[in-house]
């Protein structure tokens, strides 16, 4: 059996998951599409911004490298909860 959506997003971050909020409040049939439970939230909270500036906030309180790491994955394993 063949689906039809009105729109299919492709990637789990901000701008999909906001998208596809809309489209669904409007009346619309919507998919969303992500490769990996790993980015749901998308590259800014998994890989680039929020861990990038959680460990230059590590840097320079001058925590180690694994209280450094430890809390990265305590930020975006939060933030990724709120998804």
């Amino acid at each position: 059996e063949m689906l039809n959506y009105d729109l299919i997003v492709i990637g789990f971050g901000k701008a999909g998951k906001t998208l596809a909020a809309k489209m669904n409040a409007a009346g619309k049939k919507v998919a969303v599409i992500e490769r990996s439970k790993a980015m749901y939230g998308g590259t800014c909270i998994n890989i680039a911004c929020i861990p990038t500036k959680t460990m230059i906030v590590a840097a320079e309180k001058g925590w180690s490298f694994d209280d450094t790491m430890k809390e990265r994955g305590a930020v975006t394993s939060r933030l990724n909860a709120k998804n």
